[in-house]
């Protein structure tokens, strides 16, 4: 029973991971045509449009309570969160595909420096011989890229630091614990609609969107909006990922999706100009998040295979991790600090006041102190 319970975690895993990869897929690329083949350059009109769409399906979904306590915890995600939406459709709008996955690689080391930083976490250094080799590959092919257009670098980058925070504290925000998945992703939406709006204004969108001619097109807007019902997949599905894997693993997952995408981007557009060095550096990039995937594949194998183990030898013990750890030792103490109480309870009883004041006279004042604490 115990190995069907860790054979349907790993499933679970595997399942968010291809949620994850799925939806990312589709609502890049959808994204990406609606930029690129419509010539629609409004980003911060298609965030807001999706955050409209996502904030009262999520709420009708999930009915989470509507308090100001679990609003303002859950701000700062808020603001990552939008921030992080629009550099993503910035340079999706201002790159290749290959370049743009190519450049998003850079968010596995934002992660990687943001855990040692803030959660102390130290990785191997073949994990970071992985990431070394991607991320050279990734320069080797930006310095060789024919259509290089700083403002959408400059945004992917952004949007590599952004995606990777947003990981962490989506994994570490307190009000993320008291919600369920779907009901952060409301407060989330919900909380980056006025951002949002007020970044349409002040950008002159708004102005400009009016006058577009594709407006009334009925192939245009139904690509539009399968472009904002998508935005809910690709946020409902990070959200999971990363709380029933962890932040590097969604990631990795990632990555495994970009190699796919990246064979698909070079023909789908004609935005891509074949150059030897690039293409070199696109393989090596490639080469090593392949490398880095089955290292972490094979990792998470033999750390299931152990606490598979761990659970025939002792089938009370359940698998802890992290902050499960960390209170489940917490428990413990607080069990065996209640238990030792009651035992000297008992002895008070069946003993007698009487018989137990001699017995702590005769051990001296330490055991008295005990006693009272």
């Amino acid at each position: 029973m115990h190995s069907l319970t860790g054979s349907s975690l790993v499933g679970k895993k595997l399942m968010a991971a291809l949620y994850y990869c799925g939806s990312s897929m589709t609502v890049q690329f959808m994204n990406k045509a609606l930029f690129t083949t419509y010539g629609f350059h409004f980003p911060v009109t298609v965030a807001l449009l999706q955050m409209l769409f996502i904030a009262p399906v999520c709420y009708l979904v999930a009915r989470p309570p509507l308090e100001l306590g679990l609003a303002k915890g859950a701000i700062p995600l808020a603001t990552v969160n939008v921030l992080n939406v629009v550099c993503g459709l910035i340079g999706t709008g201002g790159l290749n595909v290959p370049m743009f996955i190519a450049l998003r690689r850079l968010t596995l080391l934002c992660t990687i420096l943001l855990e040692r930083f803030i959660l102390n976490k130290v990785h191997e250094n073949a994990t970071l011989g992985a990431v070394v080799i991607m991320i050279s590959g990734a320069l080797v092919a930006a310095a060789t890229d024919l259509t290089f257009n700083a403002y959408g670098y400059a945004a992917v980058l952004f949007n590599d630091f952004l995606t990777a925070s947003y990981l962490i504290m989506v994994k570490n925000t307190p009000a993320a614990s008291a919600l369920t998945t779907t009901g952060l992703l409301f407060y989330n939406a919900t909380l980056s609609l006025p951002l949002l709006m007020g970044a349409v204004w002040s950008s002159g969108e708004w102005d400009g969107l009016w006058a577009y001619p594709l407006l009334p097109n009925p192939e245009f807007l139904a690509i539009l909006m399968s472009s904002c019902a998508l935005g809910l997949t690709i946020n409902h599905s990070t959200f999971l990922c990363t709380r029933v894997n962890d932040p590097l693993s969604t990631s990795v997952a990632g990555s495994l999706k970009n190699v796919l995408m990246t064979f698909i981007g070079i023909w789908a557009f004609g935005d891509f100009r074949w150059q030897m060095w690039n293409v070199c550096g696109l393989a090596i990039s490639m080469g090593g998040a392949v490398w880095y995937a089955t290292r972490s594949a094979l990792k998470a194998s033999r750390r299931t295979a152990a606490e598979r183990e761990m659970l025939t030898r002792d089938p009370d013990k359940q698998p802890l991790i992290g902050k499960d750890r960390q209170g489940a030792a917490l428990a413990r103490s607080a069990a065996g600090a209640v238990k030792g109480k009651n035992s000297l309870q008992l002895v008070e009883s069946a003993q007698g006041p009487a018989l137990e004041e001699g017995r702590l006279e005769q051990q001296g004042p330490s055991a008295i102190k005990l006693l009272d604490a």
